[in-house]
């Protein structure tokens, strides 16, 4: 019941956020840094309102990652790309497997965790985040948004869902409606110019805004999902930007007039690194396996964090048990466990899988040397009982 009740209401979402895309546009103009509505009874500070609350709402949430360190760091690229606008801006880190970011007229700032995992290095990060940025300092939100003149339809389309129906399901509702709210060519074509001129003149590589879209076509073409797939030559952000390869060979052309920067990959992967787990975990509790060993694959080519890596390829294709699957899971487990950043969880998933196979000795084994890395392991008098009735 409470699914078909969220389902019909993430409808209602889509469809008022579809006819306020179908809307003429109000033009706002560009703001200014430090801008809020000075008239205190119009539609857009009647909708600002509401978007305060909204925050309020997803602070409370338990959807955003807890860690000054990581904020830290994704609001400095935010910082470093919006100038003067840098104060106006809220930037929560999200714990959501999607490819997403998005930006709310009262400067709150969501940056997936899909992102984060997604993106190679900084530059690529802050081209995602240049390019929402612009969408906020042209008020291109307000200006669609004010085309319809109905603070109540609009602050639920963009804000109220926060919290609405509790939890992250809510959020989903927000970036669904909100994301829905395609901007026309000529406004995301002007995100891409001036997003790309905003990172290159704080000393980012133009050229990696082409590179995170260039890997997310892959990604997507690699999915076991048709509609995935399907969406992999249409469209961006799932949906809601221009055409991918259209996007990729533009951006490539107006990279060519900046010079070069090197960028360090090694430097942002040990800024995710405490995370990576954790969202690879995310990843795989999609169901979309060929996906996310197609991700896996990519973050593999620098040769860092394999125990993490492998253990994830390894849950993977042990949770998919195609043909043949069982023993590559098991080549990836003990893999993984060569090296020094391995989870505990490579041992019992290698566990699991001689079990399965007879191989009773090799299971005990596996087992205490998982239990010796996470002695106070939920499940650790489970695995105790198995061990006592492996040894026999």
């Amino acid at each position: 019941m409470l699914g078909s009740k969220i389902w019909r209401r993430r409808r209602w979402l889509l469809a008022s956020a579809a006819l306020l895309s179908a809307c003429a546009s109000t033009d706002y103009g560009t703001r200014a840094a430090g801008d809020r509505p000075s008239d205190l009874t119009s539609t857009e500070a009647s909708l600002w309102y509401q978007m305060d609350n909204a925050e309020a709402d997803l602070r409370r949430s338990g959807s955003v990652v807890d860690d000054p360190e990581l904020a830290g760091f994704v609001s400095g690229v935010l910082c470093n790309v919006s100038g003067d606008h840098c104060d106006d801006l809220n930037v929560y880190v999200v714990r959501n497997a999607e490819f997403n970011a998005f930006m709310a007229p009262n400067g709150m700032s969501a940056v997936y965790t899909g992102l984060l995992l997604r993106a190679e290095d900084e530059s690529q990060l802050a081209a995602v985040l240049a390019h929402e940025f612009v969408h906020f300092e042209e008020n291109h939100t307000l200006e669609m948004l004010g085309a319809a003149r109905n603070a109540r339809v609009t602050g639920m389309v963009l804000g109220v869902a926060v919290g609405a129906v509790g939890g992250p399901m809510a959020l989903g509702d927000l970036a669904a409606a909100g994301g829905f709210l395609s901007f026309s060519r000529e406004k995301e074509t002007e995100a891409d110019i001036k997003g790309m001129r905003y990172m290159a003149g704080a000393g980012y590589n133009a050229g990696s805004a082409s590179l995170i879209w260039q890997n997310l076509q892959d990604e997507l073409e690699a999915s076991g999902f048709d509609r995935r797939r399907r969406s992999a030559g249409n469209t961006g952000f799932f949906d809601t930007h221009p055409g991918v390869e259209d996007r990729i060979g533009e951006l490539n052309m107006r990279a060519a007039e900046f010079v070069p920067v090197d960028t360090d990959p090694v430097a942002y992967r040990a800024m995710i690194r405490p995370f990576l787990q954790d969202w690879l975990d995310d990843e795989i509790v999609r169901r979309d396996p060929e996906r996310t060993l197609h991700l896996i694959e990519r973050l593999s080519a620098l040769q860092m964090d394999m125990g993490v890596l492998e253990y994830a390829r390894g849950r993977i294709l042990a949770l998919r048990d195609d043909e043949g699957d069982q023993g590559l899971a098991r080549e990836a487990f003990l893999t993984s466990i060569e090296h020094d950043d391995a989870p505990a969880l490579s041992w019992r998933g290698l566990a699991e899988i001689e079990r399965a196979n007879g191989q009773n000795q090799s299971a005990a084994d596996a087992y205490e040397a998982y239990l010796s890395r996470a002695p106070d392991a939920a499940d650790a008098a489970l695995v105790e009982r198995l061990i006592e009735d492996l040894r026999g």
